[in-house]
């Protein structure tokens, strides 16, 4: 056996001669060591080509992100959700909402009753706004009736405001006026004409009074003291026609007519003042002096028919003193 031993013993000295030595034994100084030194092999790419189709392609694929973030970097607005992965990809505008701020969350809920509130005064307000449309739509057609009839005299005072607001009610006035002036003037001579005996000055004095009031009230409007001051003259000459002939003027006539004159007086007072008033801006301006020629002519003519011994005195003199301080 013991020649087997040093059999093996040979056969393992002679292999480790046949080693080959390397052309550079590392020196046992570290001092010495250069990194640089040592050369690394190529890469080379066993799993891909070369070519464009291989590194470049992988990349191209690659989803851009802003930053050095990585394949597993979450979004700074929270996780990507996706809801189709065929259909719509994922991109870093699909995200979720932000969680409300409880503070802001409970500024709501305290607030709300009161928008609810608010919401709904203002469906009221439209409501009574229709309202009040459609109540001045009906006022229109209830003044444009009351026009059309001719009863604007006749209205009472509530309504009057009203209807006194459009421009053209001096106007409009004036003429229903007018005619009711013609329409009584009418049925109290149609009512003497049935009598055999002459009715009363008195009768007829307070018959045409009526209308003193609604003239006062036509003077007020704008433009309407020029209408009243005729309409005035006109009311005194319908008293005028009755009575005078066939032995009817009586001292109680006489009485009563200038009972009536001097009430005349006192409403045209008023409306001197307003005509003569720098404010009034009549166009054309007042002729004051022709009217007053034509008061003096016609209380003249009353005098010496009727015994009517005062037309108009104290407006006549107002009227004279007006005059005056216009020519000067």
């Amino acid at each position: 056996m013991s020649w087997l031993r040093r059999l093996s013993r040979d056969r393992s000295s002679k292999a480790e001669q046949d080693l080959p030595m390397p052309s550079r034994p590392y020196s046992k100084d570290t001092t010495a060591y250069d990194p640089q030194s040592i050369q690394s092999p190529p890469y080379k790419d066993t799993q891909y080509s070369s070519g464009f189709n291989s590194q470049d392609r992988l990349q191209s694929f690659r989803p851009s992100t802003a930053g050095d973030q990585g394949y597993n970097a979450t979004p700074r607005g929270g996780p990507v959700t996706s809801i189709d992965a065929n259909t719509r990809p994922i991109t870093s505008t699909n995200m979720m909402e932000p969680t409300p701020d409880p503070l802001t969350k409970a500024f709501n809920d305290a607030i709300r009753p009161y928008l609810d509130q608010i919401e709904d005064l203002k469906n009221k307000v439209e409501d009574t706004s229709y309202q009040l449309q459609q109540l001045e739509d009906e006022r229109a057609d209830m003044h444009a009736w009351i026009d059309k009839r001719g009863l604007r005299a006749d209205v009472p005072p509530s309504i009057a405001s009203a209807m006194n607001s459009d421009p053209t009610s001096a106007q409009t006035l004036n003429y229903q006026l007018d005619r009711k002036m013609t329409v009584l003037n009418h049925d109290l001579h149609r009512l003497q004409d049935s009598l055999s005996s002459h009715l009363p000055t008195a009768t007829f004095a307070s018959t045409l009074a009526q209308l003193i009031p609604s003239i006062e009230d036509l003077s007020a409007l704008p433009g309407g003291p020029a209408l009243a001051f005729e309409l005035i003259i006109k009311l005194g000459g319908n008293l005028n026609s009755h009575g005078g002939d066939e032995g009817w003027n009586n001292d109680a006539d006489a009485s009563s007519r200038a009972e009536f004159y001097n009430r005349l007086d006192d409403c045209m007072l008023d409306i001197v003042r307003l005509r003569l008033a720098p404010a009034s801006g009549e166009d054309p301006p007042w002729q004051v002096g022709r009217d007053i020629k034509r008061l003096e002519k016609t209380g003249a003519f009353l005098k010496t028919k009727l015994g009517l011994q005062t037309y108009f005195p104290r407006s006549l003199e107002l009227m004279k003193r007006g005059e005056s301080r216009v020519t000067q």
